[in-house]
């Protein structure tokens, strides 16, 4: 059984590796775009800087809850978090969430300013280079963040991932366009049309996140959707076969010791 602070280790580190190479595609994407007037290519650079500050608050809320020593099941993360942990693990997922929703409206944006002045995708090699390198870069960031999440049961990992996953979609759509315009000319709108499509989608996402982050039954793990369960007492029934518990089948007994 991997202990939580092997695994927090294991956060930290994948963030930091996701962070160098996020500043280096972002700058690259930049300076590249800038060079073939690819506006598209100019905005996936950008947008790399969303994943920089959503690694850097992993690396930050992991680093804070960071515990030599801490050797317990990361099952039993939720019971164990302190007001403390729970602080920073909120802040984290507020950040996150926010970020997603900037991304997506950065991201709406820009492909309906490309659609309303019919700029064409970028055909150039370094456009179509860049976005199948990140994809598949990415891609390999993403397996072990969603494990991560999930062992860790971190809604600021959850977060993580899911803006890692926004970035996968996002220069997958850019690959695609480009080699669709290569293709067929009539179809210089597809990127954008797809880009406005997993905008809406991760906004969403990131909106469910604030709203999870801001429950007064926040507890720090990464299912979302938990604001909305609601909380149904537990009906004790007598399991067949006998009982293990005498004091919970014969409530006599609890009775005559009150007597």
């Amino acid at each position: 059984m991997v202990s939580r602070h092997v695994l927090q280790q294991c956060a930290i580190a994948i963030s930091i590796a996701s962070l160098i190479y996020n500043i280096a595609e972002g700058v690259v994407s930049v300076v590249f775009g800038a060079e073939s007037s690819s506006h598209a290519l100019i905005f996936f650079g950008i947008q790399s800087v969303i994943e920089v500050l959503s690694a850097s608050l992993v690396i930050w809320r992991f680093l804070h809850g960071l515990k030599p020593g801490e050797e317990g099941d990361a099952e039993d993360e939720v019971n164990s978090r302190t007001s403390k942990d729970l602080r920073v693990e909120r802040i984290a997922t507020l950040s996150i969430g926010t970020l997603l929703v900037m991304l997506a409206l950065a991201a709406v944006g820009t492909s309906i300013a490309s659609l309303i002045v019919h700029e064409q995708p970028s055909s150039s090699n370094a456009s179509l280079i860049i976005s199948a390198c990140a994809t598949f870069i990415m891609f390999l960031f993403w397996v072990p963040k969603r494990y991560l999440a999930k062992a860790l049961n971190s809604s600021t990992m959850n977060g993580e991932t899911l803006c890692t996953m926004s970035c996968i979609q996002f220069s997958a759509a850019l690959l695609i366009g480009s080699l669709i315009y290569r293709i067929w000319r009539a179809g210089w709108w597809l990127d954008s049309a797809t880009a406005i499509v997993i905008a809406v989608l991760f906004c969403w996402e990131g909106y469910k996140m604030i709203r999870w982050a801001s429950n007064d039954r926040f507890d720090g793990g990464c299912g979302c959707g938990q604001e909305e369960r609601k909380v149904i007492p537990e009906v004790t029934q007598p399991p067949q076969g006998g009982c293990k518990n005498s004091s919970c089948c014969n409530p006599q007994e609890d009775s005559s010791k009150v007597e």
